[in-house]
Parts: structure tokens; sequence; C-alpha cells
């Protein structure tokens, strides 16, 4: 019997498809295929309405794609609530290299947000742009990252076409992962004496993230992003549950990593944060802790475990940016991460992402020097004509 070349998609119904839907990407080929391969127990918790910080405030849905009685794909649609102007977004897109098969996935997304009033959407992202985001178009074959998604050198083409002409998307926004090796950095040295020349350096403190506040300390982060990075193409604020839930998700990481604050005359207006890069470790274990993935994670997690880190946040907030006291607080709190990444052995350290308008912070990492290495990109468009009547609210 021929195999068909039809293709269904439905949405995830049963514990049986969540499952299906959480391994995708490893039953695809994983990391020697070109996709990420999460923590199966960080990505159940992500997929749970109950504890995942990143569904906070977005309804979704999960749709598989299958062929023969065997899944071959699988998306998300979400839409923020309560309804507003910010676009709904489609995302966790894993597929077999088929045109066929992203068709029918971002068709059967696309309908489910038009259904309900959805103008715009925006992707590949897990539900919103605080979190995992785009598909890689540069830098393959280089290591993948701490929640940074790797994809396949094959989707962007694809994207291209098939997003283009069978649901109006196309490339809104390219973003980059830029990487300090610690050896040959040159920032810490002038950093310093520019600090000492300046006159208001007694007003400026670098603080620790406080571990005995913990709660605080998290709010605390997210109301230095909300304010640093509102003005940002694409932004949305973080509330107070996805603040603590992505608190929680940091903390493992948090006990070899840091988050830095930069207090100016009293106020904090500044935040950097560093942590510890896994991804070899839960990339060697397949994404499973047992029998002995946890090992390998622990091992990453401690001393000499790794040699690689991430900064995912480095930024002030709007009302000091252009003024002596912001410049001098990125500068030390720059050089705060640094030196967390040496005492820790950490020999490269990837500052990601950095949108490609951000031309301001581009020219700072050539300074460092911390070139790109690795880059993204997000698709968009409009919701017309998706083939059903708009609808407000329903299933």
């Amino acid at each position: 019997m021929q195999p068909t070349t039809d293709v269904s998609v439905r949405p995830v119904e049963t514990s049986a498809e969540s499952d299906l839907f959480l391994r995708l990407p490893e039953r695809l080929g994983g990391a020697a295929a070109g996709w990420s391969v999460p923590l199966l127990v960080e990505a159940r918790w992500l997929a749970d309405p109950r504890t995942s910080p990143i569904l906070q405030g977005w309804e979704v849905a999960r749709f598989l794609a299958w062929r023969d009685g065997r899944v071959v794909g699988r998306i998300t649609a979400a839409r923020p609530l309560p309804p507003a102007e910010a676009p709904g977004s489609f995302g966790f897109l894993v597929l077999e290299p088929d045109a066929a098969i992203l068709r029918a996935l971002l068709g059967a997304a696309r309908s489910w947000l038009w259904r309900r009033g959805v103008a715009r959407w925006r992707g590949p992202m897990s539900v919103s742009i605080n979190h995992e985001i785009g598909a890689q178009i540069a830098g393959f074959g280089r290591p993948g990252s701490l929640h940074m998604p790797t994809t396949p050198d094959w989707l962007p083409a694809m994207l291209d076409a098939v997003g283009l002409d069978a649901a109006g998307l196309a490339r809104e926004m390219t973003l980059h992962a830029c990487l300090l090796r610690v050896a040959e950095e040159r920032h810490r040295a002038r950093a310093a004496r520019l600090l000492a020349a300046w006159e208001g350096a007694g007003d400026l403190v670098i603080r620790r993230f406080d571990r005995r506040r913990y709660a605080a300390e998290s709010l605390l982060v997210a109301t230095l992003y909300n304010d640093g990075w509102a003005a940002n193409w694409g932004a949305q604020a973080i509330g107070p549950e996805e603040a603590a839930g992505i608190g929680r998700l940091m903390r493992p990481a948090l006990l070899m990593g840091e988050v830095f604050f930069a207090i100016w005359r009293g106020r904090p207006i500044g935040l950097c944060a560093i942590l510890p890069d896994p991804t070899a470790a839960i990339e060697a274990c397949g994404g499973r802790l047992l029998p002995w993935g946890w090992l390998r994670l622990a091992r990453a997690m401690l001393p000499g475990g790794t040699d690689r880190a991430r900064i995912p946040l480095l930024g002030t907030i709007a009302a000091m940016r252009g003024t002596p006291a912001s410049a001098h607080a990125m500068a030390a709190l720059l050089s705060a991460a640094i030196d967390q990444a040496s005492r820790r052995g950490w020999a490269e350290v990837e500052i990601s992402w950095i949108l490609d308008t951000n031309l301001r912070m581009r020219q700072a990492m050539a300074r460092l020097p911390a070139p790109i290495d690795r880059s993204w990109a997000l698709w968009g468009g409009p919701l017309e004509g998706a083939g059903t009547t708009p609808e407000n609210g329903g299933c």
C-alpha cells in the first residue's frame, strides 16, 4: 500500500496526544536534525496552565499534524487575554521537512486565531515574545544555548515561501546572539578607567540579587524589564504571576548564575542576568532526567560543569536612557557579569537576544568584542480571509 500525501491537523485533546506533542522534537531527530530538545519535565511544567509562567494571560491551542497514522508536525496558536490589539502568535513549531505539513499547520493556527477575532499574528514564538522566539537563520552548527531555539536550516526558506503564499506571513524582524570570549574581552579595563574619571561614580552601586527576598527580587526584575524594554519592537509586559513563574524556572540556574542590579542614588535603574548554560547536557540526555540525565544536568550546574553561559537581560530604565548614569550603569553591570563568568570558569558568554534595529547595543557588542554568532527571524502579517467568520471567544 502506497503512503498518502494527505495531512490532517487536529487539536491536542488527550494526555497521550499531549505527550506526543512534547516529545516530537526528539522523535523527529532532536539536535542531530536541528531541533532544540528541551528538558521534558520542564516542557510538561510549561505546558500546564496551572503552573506555566508563559501561559499566564493567554488562550492557547495546541495542534498535531498527522499523516498515515503518525505525527509529523506540531504548532500552537495563542491570543492574549483579555482580547486586545496585541497580535496573536504561532509557535512551538516542529515538523518534518515538507511544505504540505507546514501549510496545514499554519492553516489550523490561522483559522483558530481568526475565529477569535485576532487581527494580526506573529511567530514562531513560545506564546509571547518574552520567551523562546524565532526560527534560526544563521549560525547553524554552533552550540545551542539556554532558552534560545535551535531550528533546521531548511525552515526559514519554507516559512518564506509557504508563509507568504498560504498565510500572509512575511519576515518582520531579525534578532541576534552575540558571543563574548572572556579571554579576549577588553571591556572591564576600559569601563574601570571611565568610571574612575566620572564624578558621579560614588552614587552608583551594583548589587546582587538578594536570595533571602526571592519573590520581591523577582518582581523587581519584572518591573525593571517592563520599563526598560517597553519601547522595544514587539514588547509585551510581564505580569506578577508570570514574573513569579519565571523566577521559579530560573531558580536552579541562579545557584551558579547571578542577577545584578544597578542602583543610582538609591533607585534601581538597571539589571543584568548571567546564567550557566546546561544545553549540552540536556541534549546529551535527550531531554530526559532518567536514568542518568539528572546527573548530567546536576554536573552542568556545578563549578566546572559547563564552559558556557548566557546573558538574557542587560538594560536600564527608559527615564535614564542617554544619561551618563545609564551608560556607566550598563558598563558596570556588564563588568560584574564578566567577573562572574571568570570566577565560574565560563569561557564563552552568549548575549542574547538583540534586535537587529538596536544599533546602540550592536555597537556596544562590537567594542567588547562580542560579534554576532547566531541569528533568528520572526514572521508576521494580518489575519485576513482565513475562510471562517470571526467570533468572540468560543471553542
